[in-house]
């Protein structure tokens, strides 16, 4: 399975989250994740990770990052130890959570792929949003004016999640928070260094 620069950023994010949270259940460590690339952009114009985040019934979700490591659990369940994730190991939560899925550091930090700027907002994610329980965090997500509550009301998915159906294939767009020029060109020019660095891979 092969890991993307933006998708193995995440998970060595995920590392970090880790490392200082626990026990790190999945859906809390999601939340953190999409919360740090808010919080970048907002300030600079420039997400931490680049990922891309669906809008689901418990807010903004990297489809992909959800997938694998949806996928690393069930072959660990079936008894593979082997796992196609590298820096972290995914484990099930304790028997009172039996659908949890739980983040576990399996390398250290590799503070390489990050700037000191990036590290700030992770460790400003953690001391701001690192006591909240994952349904905290969705509560948090979904405010009205939040691009998650946005998306959900533009497109009627609210219905569609009532419904059972708990994912969509919208997107949610963080560049509708570059406010200003100089954001808007910090962004077209990280990104484009972004995609040089992906293709070098």
């Amino acid at each position: 399975m092969e890991i993307t620069l933006a998708q193995d950023k995440a998970f060595n994010a995920f590392v970090y989250f880790a490392e200082k949270l626990r026990p790190l259940y999945l859906t809390k460590a999601i939340k953190l994740l999409y919360l740090a690339d808010e919080i970048a952009i907002k300030d600079s114009g420039v997400p931490v990770t680049w990922l891309n985040y669906k809008a689901w019934k418990l807010g903004p979700v990297p489809e992909d990052i959800f997938n694998q490591v949806k996928y690393a659990h069930n072959l660990r369940k079936a008894g593979v130890e082997q796992s196609p994730i590298d820096q972290i190991n995914v484990v099930s939560a304790p028997v009172h959570l039996p659908e949890g899925i739980v983040l576990e550091a399996a390398l250290a930090f590799d503070d390489s792929q990050f700037s000191d700027y990036e590290i700030d907002i992770l460790d400003a994610v953690i001391k701001n949003y690192g006591s909240y329980n994952a349904e905290q965090l969705v509560e948090i997500l979904h405010k009205e004016g939040s691009l998650w509550h946005n998306v959900v009301s533009k497109n009627n998915l609210q219905q569609q999640f009532e419904l059972k159906n708990n994912r969509s294939d919208y997107t949610i767009e963080l560049t509708d928070l570059l406010d200003n020029e100089f954001k808007k060109s910090a962004f077209e020019v990280a990104y484009q260094s972004y995609l040089m660095q992906q293709n070098l891979m």
